[in-house]
């Protein structure tokens, strides 16, 4: 008796811990669900605000606009006394890797902190993996050498989708993975210097120190550049330039400026949603009309060796894209969406200092 009295409450407490813990579960998928219900809808009305600015100012060009508190902006008020926050990175305050030759890569790589037999090796390496008719410098960086490998293979021969890939680029990987395949510093800086995306002008208002210098342009000018906009700011003016000319009249006519615009391209939107420990974070990349792409396939060598490359920059899905619904049908419109995404993450890790 006693036996079977103790094997009750063993069996018993075993299914008030599993219920225990499906409950728990449960509770949290419910709870992510409604956060990232909140985070899309912050994420439209981000989109509302970007497009009313665009619409108003002819374009965007920096949060100093006054898009920098979008929600703030449209009187936007959260459910459920939640906490939402919005922040904003310029992709194309960055250097575009698509576009990058060998100088510009070298000079980027440079200015991060390499020397510059270093950057010239990596830049010559990166170039091999992504472009067919590059011809290799060395011996070290002949894309040949992945074809005698232990494992034979060819190198993409496009352009980069993620920085993770760079660790599959020999000699290039020795600068950007230590030897346990962990990211080093020096990839975390390109991250924040260098854009995957496809897109002709860096935007100057948002242009690090370090694409400033890649560019060509001493301490000096780029200091002068950060000083107007910040003094303007306090002087009640717009604290960021409408136009490359404006720059030029601070750094002069003779600065290096022919890659610059002032207009953002691609926008990064990072919302993050709080609700107690719960958290979940949401990241969209957005282009304005004529704005960033995603970076073309080159074509196939003339061999026909590589084939079936995948979609290059016009071929965003609609889904993504704001695009038609590409079904021949007269009494569908297409959709008039202001912006293009170029891409979503969805539960992106999530910063772990509370919003305020």
């Amino acid at each position: 008796m006693l036996l079977t009295v103790f094997l009750a409450a063993f069996l018993l407490a075993k299914f008030v811990q599993r219920a225990g813990t499906e409950m728990l579960a449960d509770a949290r998928a419910s709870d992510q669900a409604r956060l990232r219900r909140e985070a899309y809808s912050a994420l439209e009305v981000t989109l509302a605000v970007l497009a009313d600015f665009r619409a108003t100012d002819g374009a965007l060009r920096s949060p100093a606009q006054g898009w920098d508190d979008p929600l703030g902006y449209a009187g936007y008020e959260p459910a459920g006394g939640v906490k939402v926050a919005v922040d904003y990175e310029d992709e194309s305050g960055k250097v575009s890797l698509p576009r990058a030759d060998a100088t510009g890569w070298s000079n980027l790589l440079l200015q991060l902190g390499l020397t510059r037999s270093e950057a010239e090796r990596a830049a010559d390496a990166i170039l091999g993996w992504t472009q067919p008719d590059h011809l290799a410098t060395g011996l070290e960086t002949d894309a040949q050498n992945y074809q005698r490998g232990a494992l034979p293979h060819r190198p993409a021969l496009r352009p980069l989708r993620s920085f993770s890939e760079l660790a599959a680029v020999q000699v290039a990987k020795d600068f950007f993975f230590d030897g346990t395949g962990r990211p080093t510093e020096l990839l975390r800086e390109l991250e924040a210097s260098a854009s995957l995306y496809s897109f002709d002008r860096v935007n100057i208002n948002s242009a690090p120190a370090a694409v400033l210098a890649a560019a060509g342009l001493d301490g000096g000018q780029a200091d002068a550049l950060k000083t107007f906009a910040r003094q303007q700011r306090k002087s009640g003016g717009p604290g960021f330039f409408n136009s490359v000319a404006e720059a030029a009249a601070i750094v002069g006519g003779n600065a290096p400026l022919q890659n610059f615009g002032a207009d953002v391209s691609a926008l990064r939107i990072k919302i993050t949603v709080r609700d107690g420990a719960a958290a979940y974070r949401l990241e969209a990349v957005v282009a304005p009309p004529g704005g960033a792409t995603f970076a073309p396939n080159p074509p196939p060598p003339a061999d026909g060796e590589q084939k079936g490359a995948t979609p290059g920059a016009d071929q965003t899905p609609a889904a993504v894209s704001g695009g038609g619904t590409g079904v021949a049908d007269s009494n569908r419109k297409k959709l008039d969406y202001p912006f293009k995404v170029l891409e979503i993450v969805e539960d992106a890790e999530a910063p772990s200092d509370p919003v305020q």
